[in-house]
């Protein structure tokens, strides 16, 4: 059932950048616990009627890559920080970044045994909304891997990252006992003397106004500063997924004064996500951007009055971020039991009411707690879904459906549990006829697995203004106020000169990867080899992956004949060195 609701959900012929617009809404609306749209319903076909579902055999598969699973465990992560961009203080109440915040932060990953100067290649990562650099944690272990050491991995943290206490999550996952986890946050349990004081706010967290578009590609640079320095031999590689993917190319036409982005880089690549270049367009309204809002809503003095943190009340509440951890590594089988019946339906109660119109949480087993909460036929945020297997138990389509028009693609239908008094379990992927691609035990562990985590805390708001206002890549070089005002001097795209690698998922953000083609059509036909890019097939590449949602792109398994992501990204980074040469 479940595949033949993809198959008849997804409307042909969408625009993939009516897609990303709807999520840059999303992003920068930062709805209050008050203000969540009603908006008409959009589901195409009649409700499916209610059913249980039958686990399926799985088909044979010759594995073609040796690598299992578990040897994911063999790549080491350490932390890494640098001085960052110096943020000045929120204007209206005088407070200022603390210190210790002003710094670039990153999960590196690397192999054992082999030493920075053996290192050829570094890939550094930017997540997306509400991404923390946990997101990356697979892909970057399968790149290592795949490479046989010798390309590094940094995953970028945003700053707001540090601002996340993760006292109880770090000492859960080193007892490996969810419980601790959940008694340090939810019932004023104590680890170390210390207990968790609830989620900054307020003052707390108002400097956060001005960690802009400016602060961050200044912290992303300090960092690939750093990798310079540290991998001497290295060409270095810029990657983004969503958000990040719109980031990554205002780095690269980022003119930081003695160099230009770019400068730095042998290669970019987009995951599901990218810019939305315009040329030499209009200058967006300052005004709007200032005071009377743009198109979406927000202004910077709403920002810095009021929102600095964006919140998704009443949809996800903050205290969510923390069930999903805590519940991941329930399913994780190296902590519990995936299949018994989950502890924490006092977590996600009101969740479960507000999604799917419940009015009384069924009984679940671990795994179908957050197969509900993440998998594409029932997540209602599209870049929150990954496809890890199928209900099992009675389904309907959600009525509820009508709540998150505004945040779904028109023709995508949403499942629901329709049986409050029926016992729910889940089908891994692997016990399915048609496997979906990615295993709950990989984005369980990439959920929890500290010492960073999956999920933003306290997403700077301010960012994604920014980003609204100068993805377009078309800032001019002087009287434009983006660039004399505020410092966002995203000027020189169209002299990038980077070879380009883009993936999409046809049931994601990007369904259609002839979105990418304005980014081509805006930078330089020539490669820094002198080559065109037209003539070299590695110049840009694109790879659409049939089925795969929004996560799916990250988190994918890779063993066997690979997930056709990491293999062929390993590969084009090889020939990418020779139309990009290090700037050395």
């Amino acid at each position: 059932m479940k595949r033949s609701a993809r198959a008849n959900g997804v409307a042909a012929g969408i625009a993939t950048r009516a897609v990303w617009c709807t999520f840059v809404a999303l992003t920068l609306c930062g709805c209050g616990e008050d203000d969540a749209p009603v908006l008409p319903a959009t589901a195409t076909r009649a409700p499916l009627a209610s059913a249980t579902r039958t686990p399926t055999a799985a088909p044979t598969a010759t594995p073609t890559f040796a690598d299992s699973e578990a040897a994911v465990d063999r790549v080491a992560q350490s932390s890494v920080e640098v001085p960052g961009s110096v943020a000045p203080a929120n204007p209206l109440s005088q407070i200022g970044t603390p210190a210790n915040l002003n710094r670039g932060l990153a999960q590196v990953y690397n192999l054992p045994g082999v030493s920075d100067a053996q290192v050829t290649k570094m890939l550094v990562l930017v997540p997306g909304f509400l991404g923390g650099a946990g997101t990356f944690d697979y892909m970057a272990r399968r790149v290592v891997l795949r490479s046989a050491g010798k390309t590094a991995v940094w995953a970028v943290d945003r700053r707001s990252n540090a601002l996340e206490d993760q006292t109880g999550m770090d000492a859960a996952e080193a007892a490996r006992d969810p419980d601790v986890a959940k008694d340090y946050y939810f019932h004023h349990a104590s680890i170390g003397g210390k207990t968790f004081a609830g989620f900054a706010a307020g003052d707390a967290v108002s400097f956060e106004s001005e960690w802009g578009i400016k602060t961050h590609i200044e912290d992303l640079d300090a960092l690939i500063s750093a990798a310079l320095q540290r991998y001497p031999n290295a060409a270095v590689f810029l990657g983004g997924h969503s958000l990040g993917g719109a980031i990554v190319p205002i780095y690269a036409a980022w003119d930081f004064g003695d160099h230009v982005g770019f400068e730095r880089l042998s290669g970019l690549i987009l995951l599901e996500g990218s810019a939305n270049p315009k040329g030499a367009g209009e200058i967006p309204d300052q005004q709007a951007y200032e005071t009377t809002g743009l198109p979406n809503g927000t202004s910077l003095a709403a920002i810095r009055s009021t929102s600095p943190v964006t919140s998704l009340r009443p949809f996800v509440s903050s205290d969510l971020y923390l069930t999903s951890e805590i519940i991941a590594m329930r399913v994780s089988t190296r902590f519990g039991d995936p299949q018994a019946p989950t502890p924490d339906a006092d977590l996600i109660r009101n969740f479960f009411r507000l999604l799917f119109g419940l009015p009384r949480i069924p009984v679940l087993t671990n795994r179908a707690a957050l197969g509900f909460g993440f998998d594409d036929d029932f997540e209602p945020l599209a870049f929150a879904r990954v496809s890890i297997g199928a209900a099992v138990g009675p389904l309907v389509q959600n009525p509820q459906t009508s709540l998150f028009a505004g945040f779904i693609v028109p023709g995508d239908v949403l499942l629901a549990p329709s049986d409050p008094s029926a016992n729910y379990d889940w089908q891994p992927p692997n016990e399915m006829a048609e496997p979906d691609p990615t295993s709950m035990e990989t984005f369980a562990r990439m959920l929890f697995a500290g010492p960073s985590n999956f999920i933003e805390w306290y997403f700077p708001t301010r960012l994604t203004h920014d980003v609204g206002v100068t993805s377009s890549l078309d800032v001019l070089r002087s009287g434009d106020w983006r660039k004399d005002v505020y410092g966002m001097a995203v000027t020189e795209n169209a002299h990038v000169d980077l070879p380009v690698f883009a993936v999409g998922g046809t049931r994601g953000l990007v369904r259609d990867v002839a979105a990418f083609d304005p980014y081509r059509a805006s930078i330089s036909v020539l490669l820094r080899n002198g080559m065109l890019r037209s003539a070299v097939p590695e110049g840009f590449v694109k790879i659409s992956k049939t089925g795969y949602v929004h996560l799916d792109v990250l988190a994918a398994t890779d063993t066997g004949a690979g997930n056709g992501i990491f293999g062929p990204l390993v590969e084009w980074m090889d020939t990418a060195v020779n139309l990009a040469p290090p700037p050395r």
